[in-house]
């Protein structure tokens, strides 16, 4: 059981309880809910240790205050057990979290906290270290979530993986409507895609095939995209796409990851050079993906009107499309080295969306 002292306030019929603890306090009562592949309803990043150096020296070295408010979150009952009225608008008490309760979920602030452990270890005065914490009595972990989401990525300090992610958990809960407001519709385009990236790299059949890395993996040789690049190309799919078929695709975003799943099996026998050395070529990168599904729409288009969308047909589109293309603008190696990343054509070896979007005019201009 932790019994403390606090003032309670009410913000948009949320109750928060103001208090101070002691870091060490915090880090006996506290955990973090961290995100990972097994873990997926988790919100926070791992620990970054540049962060916790930087902010020990400023304890040990500098002005050494961390002013504003740990934020945690109990997701088990309560008691508050008042005392007096303060102004009118708080309450003086006493908060009583039974052990049932605990421990307190940790939304912002582990950084600070583990910079004060780590302090205490030169200079034992932060043993006692005191800390504003800021108590709020969310349900589950999605409300913890959002607290964290907006805390954070509004301040760009979340990585953008895990902020898609936790924007992507907030569309399937609450819908499009909620969300849209307030964030860019890039971003959200981003979000919706992820669960279909998430079938991309994680079935066998697809090229994708183990070539992506999540939020919380650090790039390895088999990696040549990460989820964040991955989901902002998907994106531009679902932002042709009318709001009652994002609806759908929320429900089961299987139908779509299909498609793409042959969509980039056809490109695959058609570059297989790129394929094998994915490393040397732009085909896989940011490049060839934006390209590629700024074009997937009216590839399926075409596919829909001939009634077939199998992989061959794809296939067989795709292949026209090149070939008239290498006809009309002098590029022989259309399906040699037109993606190699020093070799290859400008156009497919440029970064820039001015260079990605006239590359996709150019290639539907030949699509027929």
């Amino acid at each position: 059981m932790l019994r403390i002292n606090v003032f309670k306030i009410r913000q948009n019929r949320v109750e928060l309880y103001i208090t101070t603890m002691k870091a060490f306090d915090l880090m006996k009562y506290g955990t973090i809910d961290y995100w990972h592949e097994k873990n997926q309803t988790g919100y926070q990043r791992p620990l970054q240790e540049r962060r916790i150096i930087k902010a020990t020296r400023y304890l040990l070295d500098e002005e050494g205050i961390f002013p504003t408010s740990i934020l945690v979150n109990v997701r088990g009952r309560v008691e508050f057990n008042p005392s007096c009225s303060v102004n009118g608008f708080g309450e003086l008490g006493v908060l009583t979290i039974p052990d049932k309760s605990l421990p307190l979920l940790i939304i912002d602030g582990q950084h600070r906290i583990m910079a004060i452990k780590v302090a205490a270890r030169e200079d034992l005065q932060f043993e006692n270290y005191a800390v504003p914490v800021s108590i709020l009595t969310l349900d589950d972990s999605f409300d913890e979530m959002r607290q964290f989401y907006v805390v954070n990525s509004r301040q760009k300090s979340v990585p953008t993986g895990l902020a898609q992610r936790q924007l992507s958990q907030t569309i399937l809960e609450r819908g499009e409507w909620e969300v849209l407001p307030f964030e860019s519709t890039k971003k959200v385009m981003a979000a919706e895609a992820v669960p279909i990236v998430d079938i991309l790299r994680t079935n066998p059949q697809s090229p994708w095939f183990g070539k992506v890395f999540l939020p919380d993996e650090k790039k390895q040789p088999h990696h040549i995209m990460s989820q964040t690049s991955l989901a902002d190309s998907v994106g531009q799919i679902l932002k042709v796409l009318t709001k009652e078929e994002r609806n759908e695709l929320r429900e089961d975003p299987t139908p779509l990851a299909s498609l793409l799943i042959d969509y980039w099996s056809a490109l695959k026998e058609i570059f297989p050079h790129a394929f094998t050395n994915p490393s040397e070529y732009t085909l896989q990168k940011t490049n060839g993906c934006y390209v590629f599904h700024l074009i997937f729409p009216s590839v399926i288009a075409f596919c829909e009107d001939e009634n077939n969308l199998s992989k061959e047909k794809m296939k067989q589109l795709l292949t026209d499309m090149l070939e008239n293309f290498a006809t009309n603008e002098g590029w022989t190696g259309i399906l040699g080295d037109f993606w190699h990343g020093t070799k290859g054509h400008p156009l497919a070896m440029g970064t820039g969306m001015k260079s990605i979007k006239e590359l996709a005019k150019k290639f539907l201009n030949y699509l027929s």
